[in-house]
């Protein structure tokens, strides 16, 4: 497999992995400290949520393929900076899923991104 999709696909599963542990963590009531519950209680708790589960299943699988990368690419600073393409992914998906505002500030930064990646991956 091409290391190029190699690098997409780990990016694209890292960046719904985010998404999916994001929606868990809203649905997650508090992590404490409450009357007989502690932090890492909470925490535990979170991670066998459905969505943070998934999450984090999805980073295990992209932490996978990025193995693969590791082991195809010539140049770790050839492929390392295409993760930055996740920012542009979780920002977009952040709009979709969670109705986030995008400011100019937040779109320039990602415009910024887009330009390194887009260098890095011409070099």
């Amino acid at each position: 497999m091409p290391t190029l999709l190699l690098v997409f696909i780990a990016v694209v599963l890292a960046s719904f992995g985010q998404i999916a542990m994001k929606h868990g963590m809203n649905l997650t009531g508090s992590l404490g400290p409450s009357p007989g519950v502690t932090i890492l209680f909470g925490l535990l708790k979170a991670v066998f949520t459905p969505y943070v589960f998934l999450g984090l299943a999805l980073y295990a699988i992209s932490a996978m393929f990025w193995l693969m990368v590791l082991k195809q690419a010539q140049e770790l600073s050839y492929v390392y900076p295409l993760i930055g393409s996740t920012y542009v992914i979780v920002l977009l998906l952040s709009w979709l899923f969670f109705k986030e505002h995008i400011t100019l500030v937040r779109s320039v930064g990602v415009v910024l991104i887009c330009l390194g990646v887009v260098f890095v991956a011409r070099s």
